[in-house]
């Protein structure tokens, strides 16, 4: 047939391109049988034409329509539509003229099981798969709102991924909402195969090394992220969605904040805040006070410090820079093993790397002391992304206070600060609301106020031209 024949021809030559003659319905079925359910295309498709369709109406599309269980049976005059729907996972239906596109895909798809990144105590076990259909049930089945929206984006020359931008109409900035669609519409690339990928194409700075966007497995966190008028894009075959816009306290906050009492959430932001100044000042402050300010240190903790760096042939700053190198190569090739081994190796390592350096004489013991406390920072610290950029700010605020001392350690958070200042997500300030001082926002920022307080919808996740106006809204908490 010769729509069969355009058809076939615009596909590179590949065993897995079935075309199947049924001559009882002057039809041929094409369809790519590694990326299909074999059996449904059998029972439900090829079995009922072959049985049937001699005893048909003349109009096939609407015989189709009318008796067959299929999900989609879509009419196509293009070529072109047509192979897509056939990389897609779908069945083309080849006719005299036109095309019949059904839907038969059958990829196995994993089921729904715990975030191992988004780790919760009272919060919902269930987490984002591969399956961009099952993403966006788990999300559907916690806002049964019909102003929840899912628009459709084809991204990718080659691969043409399915990305979802998601969002609540009435909730959402449509500035914000209007930016994304043209991110997305200007995205030229080849392939697109993970979330991180797209967050470095649309987000807004690219030399940072902070993230713009929260990426999270969990369907709980999304839905309130929608709830509080964000955006979240899926993107098919992977598990992370990403959220917008993401201000830097974002970071810090987990869904374990919102299921227990305010004053336990709180406790909980502070640790992780404190975490977060530990991990990145203690190794800096420890090398100032020690190489220039020692006077600033009580004169029996001088001289006991003084007794553990006897006969360490190493300066302060490298023993420091030494141990940190250690600490992150154990971490990355924890990461890299299998996951049975990986956990014990980064602890016993550690443990055994510190112990044998200690006792061979490299380090001191207080600089092992100071780089564990360092380590347990970024580990408080609940998005991985964000504790790995705080643990990589080390090593320059080291480097900048072994040459000027604890100066250097003031001017780099200075200058860390000013760069904060001047990041944005989606057009919305990093820092918000603290450089804005958007006051009622602060009741859900670096404590958590009681939910009985907090609910007006946030004013932080909004243009300019649209904060006050979000203020107005209310919302329903997590």
């Amino acid at each position: 047939m010769e729509t069969t024949q355009l058809l076939v021809s615009r596909i590179h030559l590949s065993f897995d391109v079935i075309v199947r003659p049924v001559p009882s319905a002057a039809l041929e079925v094409v369809f790519i049988e590694t990326i299909v359910d074999t059996a449904r295309l059998e029972e439900r498709l090829l079995g009922p034409l072959t049985r049937t369709a001699g005893r048909r109406d003349r109009d096939l599309f609407k015989w189709m329509d009318n008796t067959l269980q299929l999900t989609r049976i879509e009419k196509v005059s293009s070529v072109d539509d047509a192979m897509n729907a056939l990389l897609d996972s779908q069945a083309v239906l080849c006719l005299a003229k036109e095309y019949i596109v059904v839907s038969v895909d059958g990829l196995a798809r994993r089921t729904p099981q715990e975030p191992a990144t988004d780790v919760s105590i009272r919060a919902s076990r269930d987490g984002f798969t591969e399956s961009i259909d099952t993403n966006v049930a788990l999300v559907r089945t916690r806002i049964k709102d019909p102003n929840l929206a899912f628009e459709k984006f084809i991204i990718g020359e080659r691969s043409h991924t399915n990305v979802l931008l998601a969002y609540i109409q009435g909730l959402v900035d449509p500035a914000i909402l209007e930016e994304a669609r043209n991110r997305l519409r200007q995205l030229k690339i080849d392939g697109l195969f993970a979330s991180g990928t797209l967050e470095q194409w649309i987000e807004d700075h690219h030399w940072t090394p902070y993230p713009q966007m929260q990426a999270t497995e969990r369907p709980d966190k999304t839905a309130s992220a929608l709830l509080e008028g964000r955006i979240a894009f899926f993107v098919d075959q992977t598990p992370f969605v990403l959220l917008a816009p993401a201000v830097m306290v974002s970071f810090f906050h987990t869904v374990d904040d919102y299921t227990q009492r305010w004053w336990s959430g709180t406790a909980l932001r502070l640790i992780r805040i404190v975490a977060f100044a530990v991990s990145i000042f203690v190794p800096s402050l420890y090398v100032a006070l020690t190489m220039y300010n020692p006077e600033l240190i009580p004169l029996k903790m001088v001289l006991q410090l003084a007794s553990t760096r006897e006969g360490i042939p190493l300066p302060i700053v490298m023993e420091a820079l030494f141990m940190e190198a250690m600490v992150e190569l154990v971490r990355e090739a924890g990461n890299r093993m299998p996951q049975q081994m990986g956990q014990s190796y980064s602890i016993v390592g550690g443990l055994v790397i510190g112990d044998i350096a200690v006792q061979a004489g490299i380090v001191s013991p207080i600089m092992v002391v100071a780089v564990g406390l360092t380590a347990l920072g970024a580990f408080a610290i609940p998005n991985y992304e964000a504790a790995f950029v705080t643990r990589m700010i080390r090593f320059p605020m080291l480097l900048a206070t072994s040459l000027f001392g604890i100066i250097g350690t003031l001017v780099f958070t200075l200058a860390l600060i000013a760069h904060l200042s001047t990041l944005k997500s989606f057009g919305v300030p990093y820092l918000t609301p603290f450089g804005q001082m958007f006051l009622p926002d602060f009741g859900d920022t670096l404590v958590r106020a009681p939910l009985q307080l907090s609910t007006a919808r946030p004013v932080t996740y909004a243009s300019p031209g649209g904060w006050l106006r979000r203020a107005r809204y209310r919302r329903q908490r997590r």
